[in-house]
């Protein structure tokens, strides 16, 4: 048996390979299935050359700066597009999760409430939790996900909450995972739950928690996006309900795409709550806030 070096060009890789030839073939180790195969090419040649194909037939331009894209982790940005977008980091409300505006020269930086959040905490809501800004690159992702249907972007944005996840979040804290439901119209509209696809790829931070669909929209509501602010918590109230009682005594964590208000999510922890439900805890892959300056 003989390895075999392939360049491509495109991708600028070299691909190892196997190669069967007589001689191998006959030698008395060789497994059934190897004597089965003329010649043999590992994984990684394969998907290199499979994505040198389709990137030559079918060419991928990130939607922000239109550079040409050559991996398939992301297939809507480019990894310097990607990573401009800024994230959320400490210090940040332990209520709300809105960033504090950062001073250089500090220290150790740790987490504390805001002061919207010491005078009128949520009442339904413990703790909530956002990976990034909703602005740039991001926004424009969950944008992409939601309202143009591409599946493939649940990867990066539920790596970018895994990320957050590892650092910041207790994983011990949860019994379930809950996705933000949408309403069965609008669930046979769009084919799919943007909150559930991200829920399922989080489970890998909380493997003590398990996904729980208890939470269910009882009536159709316009999406908040097409509201103003004021508008957003008359537009949902009473439109969560909580099947059966498995969530009595659960600590909950919430999960949806964007919290921008933060109306919806709300009303999902009052009828949380209203069920029994011993904690709930929100996150999301975005939070819609001002991105804070820096001060020297």
């Amino acid at each position: 048996m003989n390895q075999i070096l392939l360049y491509c060009p495109y991708t600028q890789i070299c691909y190892t390979g196997i190669r069967c030839t007589a001689e191998t073939k006959n030698t008395p180790e060789r497994t059934r299935n190897e004597n089965n195969r003329f010649a043999m090419l590992n994984i990684q040649m394969f998907q290199g050359w499979n994505l040198t194909l389709k990137n030559f037939l079918l060419p991928m331009y990130c939607r922000e700066c239109g550079e040409r894209l050559l991996t398939e982790e992301n297939c809507f940005f480019c990894p310097d597009c990607w990573e401009s977008s800024p994230r959320i980091e400490r210090p940040f409300c332990t209520g709300c999760g809105k960033p504090h505006q950062r001073m250089v020269g500090l220290g150790a930086l740790s987490n504390y409430p805001c002061a919207d959040c010491r005078e009128a905490p949520n009442r339904f809501i413990r703790r909530t939790f956002g990976a990034a800004y909703y602005d740039g690159t991001i926004s424009a992702a969950i944008r992409i996900f939601k309202f143009q249907k591409k599946r493939s972007l649940k990867n990066p944005l539920a790596a970018l909450m895994l990320d957050f996840a590892f650092q910041e979040m207790n994983e011990e804290h949860y019994d379930f995972l809950v996705p933000v439901p949408l309403y069965r119209t609008r669930l046979r509209e769009r084919g799919f739950n943007q909150s559930l696809e991200l829920t399922e790829l989080l489970l890998e931070a909380f493997p003590e928690a398990i996904l729980d669909e208890s939470l269910v929209r009882i009536r159709p509501t316009p999406a908040q996006s097409s509201l103003v602010s004021s508008e957003r918590a008359r537009n949902v109230r009473g439109a969560f309900a909580v099947k059966g009682d498995l969530c009595k005594g659960k600590r909950i964590l919430l999960i949806d795409d964007v919290i921008t208000t933060g109306e919806t999510t709300t009303e999902c922890a009052r009828a949380l709550k209203r069920a029994g439900a011993l904690s709930v805890d929100a996150f999301a892959a975005a939070l819609a806030c001002p991105v804070p300056r820096f001060d020297l």
